[in-house]
């Protein structure tokens, strides 16, 4: 995609952005009415973004109900397993979901370069200005009020009386207008990823799925360096993502490189065997926040509002992970609250203030709220070096054939639970209850 020519360099609304966010945001504006530039950094939509996950289809359905014909989709999620791996050893949950599979779908796999392209495309549709290899490096001001970009392009200056900042978990814009507040370490971790070649019909005999179905693979363990983060694999057509992702303090304090962390994941027995043969087309690292609600920053000011990943909007609850969809709904919110501030000419912090509101009182701040007490737990390091090799020390025990005879659960979990001590494991089970069922 060539540079758009921006013309005109006053616009009722300035979106920055062109991932999910913003480009709901700047699909719903643009469709009622509104003069709207989408300004993306990167050469498309989707060229900067690294993605390992699932896109869920609720925000689609409600808004694209043709989405499963014309969107760019790998494959349904019908299995999620989790893997508890520990010294040659390993123990996997599992979930299969044949209605998963039936069209709308719950959720896919998709490359974000293609899906994001696809919907900034929907909203150029809704008559939208596309303007790519376009990056905003400053806010422009008028009377203490946002008023407009800085832009590192010809055009120099875009003016708007309203900028919807769509730019990323860590957010310029949202920094340099004062509503992200100083960045916690802890509240980040780093991800990598990579993308591996494999024959579609070798990818659904090694992940038990039916042909066209995909599954979603995730794995807790004792990782080399101490450090406490996760792997996954996600199926595609014909390829795997194939990741690891690392608390960012936990690589800062054991200085450990995030892609040896990458190698030693998979050279785990139940990982190697899953993408043995796989032919390596690209990798790359991303930014991951992790704490949800506790990282929240404010979300309006005056002539300025952040939505998607720059709001804080990703929910990692251990085997859930959402934010594409999270995104795709500020976006249209932030899109509904701009449209009746800028009708009645007041886009005062105090007129956007329904934006925030109603994010809270909607399913994304429900969950953020619900699961706030995940992030926490998240950060316990006996979650990764001691309960997964105590449980599949307990099932390798179990299913052992010995002279002295089989144990029972309970005694070999008294057994293996040992060396965390029963205070200990309270504190823990009282932690896990209320991250996920309290």
């Amino acid at each position: 995609m060539s540079e758009q020519a921006i013309g005109d360099k006053n616009f009722d609304a300035i979106v920055v952005g062109a991932g999910p966010a913003g480009s709901m945001a700047a699909w719903r504006l643009a469709g009622l009415g509104h003069n709207v530039a989408l300004l993306e950094r990167g050469e498309f939509p989707g060229a900067k973004n690294l993605f390992g996950g699932i896109i869920y289809s609720l925000e689609l359905q409600k808004y694209f109900p043709d989405f499963v014909a014309s969107a760019p989709i790998e494959r349904p999620v019908t299995r999620h397993a989790t893997y508890l791996l520990a010294q040659g050893r390993s123990l996997n949950f599992d979930f299969a979901s044949q209605p998963f599979g039936e069209a709308p779908y719950n959720g896919f796999t998709a490359y974000r370069s293609r899906f994001d392209r696809w919907l900034a495309g929907r909203a150029v549709q809704a008559g939208a200005l596309l303007v790519p290899s376009c990056v905003a490096d400053d806010l422009l001001w008028e009377q203490g009020r946002v008023a407009g970009v800085r832009v590192r392009r010809e055009e120099g200056e875009l003016h708007a009386p309203l900028v919807i900042a769509a730019d990323g978990i860590l957010s310029l814009l949202g920094a340099k207008a004062g509503l992200v507040r100083e960045r916690d370490p802890s509240h980040y971790s780093l991800g990598v990823r990579e993308v591996l070649a494999l024959p579609a019909g070798t990818i659904e005999d090694r992940f038990q799925i039916d042909p066209g179905g995909g599954c979603a693979a995730l794995f807790a363990g004792d990782w080399p360096g101490n450090l406490q983060g996760g792997g996954f694999i996600y199926t595609n057509k014909e390829t795997l993502s194939v990741g690891f992702v690392a608390q960012l303090a936990s690589l800062e304090r054991e200085r450990f490189s995030i892609l040896a962390a990458l190698d030693a994941f998979k050279r785990q027995p139940a990982v190697a065997r899953l993408i043995r043969g796989g032919e390596r087309l690209e990798y790359g690292a991303h930014t991951v926040p992790e704490a949800g609600h506790a990282m929240r920053p404010r979300l309006v000011r005056d002539g300025m509002m952040l939505v998607g990943d720059a709001a804080g909007l990703v929910l990692t609850a251990g085997v859930i992970y959402e934010g594409v969809h999270y995104a795709m709904h500020s976006g249209v919110l932030a899109a509904e609250v701009a449209h009746r501030a800028l009708e009645r000419g007041d886009v005062s912090a105090r007129a956007l203030a329904e934006y925030p509101r109603r994010l809270q009182r909607g399913y994304v701040g429900r969950n953020l709220k619900l699961f706030r007490h995940m992030p926490p737990l998240l950060a316990n390091s006996r979650i990764y070096r001691v309960y997964p090799e105590a449980m599949c020390r307990v099932a390798e025990d179990f299913f052992k054939a010995e002279e002295r005879g089989h144990a029972k659960l309970l005694r070999l979990l008294l057994r293996h639970g040992g060396r965390i001590g029963p205070l200990r494991g309270l504190k823990d089970l009282w932690q896990a209850l209320r991250a996920l069922f309290v």
